[in-house]
């Protein structure tokens, strides 16, 4: 299927043969997990374990999401998910260690289960830019890399466009078509699931 006419990734989960999307989905996602769960310096064993229990609990739940159209429901919905079993961790190793506190664990689920807390904002920040660049790697074949560029630096680094424009040798207005042209790409790739920019 060309890019163009390519579903959403979320839609594709939805359908009986959806294997190939489920290998990209757990390839992409597992990997924001794990890298986010890295940064809050959570052990390796523990990550493994949750990036493995999220992506079952995806699996399970995913016929039963409804995106409700507003700005972030994907992105929110997974990091609900990732909260629950980071609740769900810190009660096992509270009772493995005979009710010894583990609070960085309790500390970061409850964080994440928190939408406005700095780890659920980060979670978030995340999660869009993890998204976009997967996306934009499907958009190579699509587009030329200096129309990727263009995008990038506009609306990823938010460069000003007649700087971007001079220093690739392109006019303002090749520049801005670059933009939405890309932009348009990525949210028809990302349906329902990036609600940026």
């Amino acid at each position: 299927m060309s890019t163009s006419t390519r579903t959403s990734l979320l839609t594709q989960l939805r359908s009986p043969a959806s294997d190939d999307a489920w290998v990209e989905f757990t390839a992409l996602y597992g990997s924001l997990i794990e890298n986010w769960l890295r940064r809050q310096a959570v052990s390796h064993q523990d990550i493994e374990d949750l990036r493995q229990d999220v992506m079952i609990a995806v699996c399970s739940e995913i016929q039963k999401f409804d995106h409700n159209g507003r700005v972030g429901a994907f992105r929110s919905w997974l990091r609900k998910i990732t909260a629950h079993r980071l609740h769900r961790l810190w009660e096992k190793r509270k009772r493995q260690a005979g009710g010894k506190d583990c609070t960085k664990i309790s500390m970061i689920a409850d964080q994440l289960a928190d939408s406005n807390a700095r780890l659920s904002i980060e979670f978030e920040r995340q999660h869009d830019a993890c998204l976009i660049e997967h996306l934009l790697g499907k958009l190579e074949n699509r587009f030329g890399a200096k129309t990727l560029q263009a995008f990038r630096r506009i609306v990823l680094l938010e460069q000003p466009s007649r700087e971007v424009a001079k220093e690739l040798g392109m006019t303002v207005g090749a520049v801005r078509v670059a933009q939405h042209r890309v932009l348009r790409s990525l949210r028809e790739l990302g349906q329902g699931m990036l609600d940026y920019p």
